[in-house]
């Protein structure tokens, strides 16, 4: 073939015209329109390819836009002559090789008239491999005999051949290249990949260093690879994302070294973040007052990621102390074991209560989105309703399955979660009083990204009951509520159902719905609007739907690098009356906190 080319003496090596990335879409480079139009303004046109003038004439935008030569442009000669060099170039990025440009300049504007001629295709695709690597299938790569000579499908081909090597292969080196020859005498184009030789080799034991109180072999677990695996050098990219998703680590450096006898030496450098933190927060319901959280964690207590976290919540209707210990890995690589306590005393409308608690949860990854736990906890508690004192002593062990299919877990665009939970509950005071709890919780989030204001349409149902006993039996801790921040805007905090003296009651079942429009008006401030609606009822069984409350409103966010900082405010659209006639439910409710609704 090279002999051929020599004969037609057109041989044209393709690496410098491919790598000019001309035909990209830059929408920073659209919003400088304005300044381009003042300056020079131009019309393009590609004779019988209609439908290619936009797309050129984009990339001229951005190339003008982007080159600090063009800005010194101050004649419309000159920018002609820049225009030229750029479409050209980018008409043989498509595939027109023997393109010609007529240019000339009438009343202020540059008119560009491009006659293409022929659109060259791919006459031989070769694939130069060494020995013992085998190709993939030729219909799975982005270009192939017979399609056209464009840059962006052999680029992508390129990255095809070089995926499916680090895929299949344990090779140290993946020196992949391509060079692409064309015939002006028929249009047609020589297209070859060739793969430089490499040892194919293993992973050597890997080094970790330069630790201070994380001990290595806790470290280790992260690790994509072991001593003896194929060498994949995206091995070592999954491995250093996986040592600083630990949060322990600042700074992960990774040194390949030669291989020695067919093994690939590894060596890990870290440097450690500070592991203790001072943490506050703060919120406002305008039904339950202001809440204050203070904490203090140490993410690496006992040196090998034990999160130690101690919390105290001071609330005009709660105040409580809690500390819970995480430690990660325990027994099994995708295993958690959370030791918590607890102190509290609650005041809110319906009862009274003072507890301490103690307990455990494990918690195991079934898979990248799904988990499964199980736990066990002793709760003591003092109750009072209605003036009337009640002593528990509640053994449950909870057993959950949650699915995080969304890709934030604090303001979530897309996705969908599900989440289920069963609690069966023993009182040690009261042998007879036994009951389960159970409740179901579903969310999904739907984003037009290419929209106006990337609107997200955002959707969560929930619903539980209590089997067992009667609800009097039920400590009031226990029992479900709804209405608030948390649940159905618009309404107080637990007032969604039942009231007696116009006191929420709770109830053995509940249903909930709500739906969010949320707009994202800048980089920094977004707008929701939202409808909320729930009941907690008296029976075992949820009337989903039946006696709703809604309530409705609107909300500004304030969005963090971390999570949005939400403002909310709601009115009832079911406000009720009680026996004398008075309204029960106040006009407004004002709610501040971190992180979306749902």
């Amino acid at each position: 073939m090279s002999s051929f080319l020599a004969r037609q003496g057109i041989a044209i090596l393709w690496g410098l015209l491919l790598t000019i990335p001309l035909g990209m879409k830059s929408h920073a480079a659209l919003d400088d329109l304005p300044f381009i139009g003042d300056k020079f303004p131009f019309t393009l046109t590609i004779e019988n390819y209609p439908t290619l003038n936009d797309d050129a004439s984009e990339a001229l935008r951005t190339q003008r836009s982007e080159s600090p030569e063009f800005r010194s442009i101050n004649r419309p000669r000159g920018a002609a002559r820049f225009d030229r060099d750029v479409i050209l170039r980018w008409m043989r990025s498509e595939g027109f090789f023997s393109a010609t440009l007529n240019s000339r300049i009438e009343q202020e504007r540059i008119r560009h008239e491009v006659t293409p001629g022929i659109r060259y295709r791919i006459k031989e695709l070769t694939l130069e491999l060494p020995p013992g690597i085998t190709p993939p299938d030729l219909k799975t790569l982005a270009i192939s005999e017979g399609k056209f000579l464009r840059a962006a499908d052999v680029l992508q081909a390129e990255e095809q051949l070089r995926q499916h090597v680090l895929d299949q292969y344990c090779l140290y080196q993946v020196d992949l290249r391509y060079t692409a020859a064309v015939d002006h005498s028929d249009g047609s184009a020589f297209l070859t990949y060739t793969l430089a030789p490499s040892p194919t080799v293993k992973f050597a034991e890997p080094q970790l260093i330069e630790l201070s109180s994380v001990e290595p072999d806790y470290l280790r677990r992260y690790l994509a690879f072991e001593a003896g695996d194929c060498f994949k050098r995206r091995s070592l990219e999954q491995s250093r994302l996986r040592l600083l998703q630990t949060n322990l680590l600042s700074r992960v450096d990774v040194e390949v070294g030669a291989p020695i006898d067919g093994e690939v030496p590894v060596t890990f450098a870290f440097t450690e973040r500070n592991h203790r933190t001072l943490k506050a927060g703060a919120g406002y319901d305008s039904d339950i007052g202001s809440t204050l959280i203070l904490g203090w964690q140490h993410r690496n207590i006992f040196h090998r990621g034990q999160l130690l976290d101690i919390e105290t919540l001071l609330a005009e209707i709660e105040r409580n102390i809690k500390a819970e210990l995480k430690v990660p890995h325990f027994r099994r690589k995708d295993q958690t074991l959370i030791l918590h306590s607890q102190l509290s005393h609650k005041i809110p409308d319906a009862y009274e209560s003072s507890s301490a608690e103690v307990g455990f949860d494990l918690s195991r990854a079934l898979s990248r989105k799904l988990t499964a736990s199980v736990g066990t906890t002793l709760e003591l508690s003092r109750m009072n309703e209605n003036e009337q004192k009640t002593d528990f002593g509640l053994l449950y062990f909870p057993l959950g399955l949650d699915y995080i299919g969304t890709n934030d877990l604090l303001d979530p665009t897309k996705g969908w979660a599900l989440g289920f939970k069963t609690i069966p509950f023993v009182d040690l005071y009261n042998a007879g009083t036994r009951f389960v709890k159970t409740q179901l919780a579903a969310s999904v989030y739907v984003t037009g990204r290419d929209w106006w204001a990337r609107p997200t349409l955002a959707l969560r149902a929930a619903t539980g009951t209590i089997s067992g006993v009667d609800l009097i039996r039920v400590p009031p801790a226990h029992r479900f509520y709804v209405g608030g921040g948390g649940s159905v805007r618009g309404y107080a905090y637990q007032t969604a159902g039942e009231l007696t003296d116009s006191e929420p009651d709770g109830g053995l079942a509940f249903g909930e719905a709500s739906l969010e429009l949320r707009l994202r008006l800048t980089e920094n401030w977004g707008l929701v609007l939202f409808t909320d609606g729930g009941y907690a009822y008296p029976g075992e069984t949820p009337k989903f739907g039946k006696d709703f409350l809604w309530g409705a409103g609107f909300g500004l966010r304030y969005l963090t690098s971390f999570a949005p900082i939400r403002l909310d405010i709601a009115t009832p659209l079911d406000k009720r009356v009680d026996s004398e006639g008075r309204t029960i439910d106040d006009s407004v409710q004002i709610y501040i906190s971190l992180g979306q609704a749902f």
